[in-house]
């Protein structure tokens, strides 16, 4: 099981290995897609809740770039101070 990413927008968790099923975008370029824009660039809605948890995100990334295993260890640790955030709701269509 690995650590979750959060997107730097919402907030919202996301198991890393979803980026590997983004249609039409290498797991690099959907990684680098979802550290800029968040959710909707991998084709999710936004949650509504955890803006702690983006601001976060948005530090650990800039921070360690395109290292996602480091960035979801940090994240872990974070969250587990800090408390969960909520799950996505549903994909867009």
């Amino acid at each position: 099981m690995s650590s979750d990413i959060y997107c730097p927008t919402c907030g919202e968790p996301l198991d890393p290995d979803e980026l590997h099923e983004i249609e039409g975008l290498t797991y690099r370029e959907a990684s680098a897609a979802f550290r800029s824009a968040g959710c909707t660039a991998i084709g999710l809605m936004h949650g509504e809740g955890a803006p702690v948890h983006a601001d976060a995100a948005r530090v650990v990334y800039d921070l360690l770039g395109d290292d996602l295993d480091a960035a979801a260890a940090e994240l872990s640790s974070w969250v587990q101070y800090h408390g969960q955030s909520m799950k996505h709701k549903e994909a867009l269509p």
